[in-house]
């Protein structure tokens, strides 16, 4: 039996990834190929015209580089009314509440959305490209905490 505090996962398509906020999932695997990418978005349900956009984003290849730099003043002009922002920010929405929703997931998945837009940042890199920053704190200091004791890795 299920506890009841646990989701229960739907899925209307074997490629879709429901994701909500509230609960730990992998990172999205790092791939360069842009039209795998957009396929794996497409899958999920995301905004095709926001899939479009990935191509103007990611002209150069997909990097954290071209997803944070700034927008030209032609870019500027096309995407966001004139105001030069990051180029990340083409990705999202904000609603009546000015909150911003990330374009590339199902509708409604992303739940409240974000407060600032900068902070969708990291569940774009984290989700959608596999361009999150992994940490490897904990194992170096579990390995520090066995050495100061005497002990070695074989040994643990």
């Amino acid at each position: 039996m299920n506890h009841p505090m646990t989701r229960i996962r739907v899925t209307t398509h074997p490629y879709t990834r429901v994701s909500c906020r509230k609960e730990t999932r992998p990172a999205a695997d790092y791939t360069p190929n842009l039209a795998l990418v957009q396929a794996y978005c497409i899958a999920d349900g995301g905004d095709p015209a926001a899939i479009s956009l990935l191509q103007t984003v990611f002209a150069n290849g997909i990097s954290t580089t071209a997803l944070t730099r700034r927008m030209t003043r032609d870019e500027a002009r096309e995407y966001n009314h004139g105001a030069p922002v990051q180029m990340f920010r083409v990705i999202l929405h904000e609603d009546k509440e000015k909150r911003s929703h990330c374009r590339l997931c199902a509708i409604g998945s992303d739940e409240g959305g974000w407060k600032h837009a900068k902070d969708a940042l990291r569940h774009l890199k984290h989700d959608h490209f596999g361009l999150g920053v992994g940490c490897d704190r904990w194992s170096v200091l579990l390995s520090l905490y066995w050495v100061n004791r005497g002990l070695t890795s074989n040994t643990y």
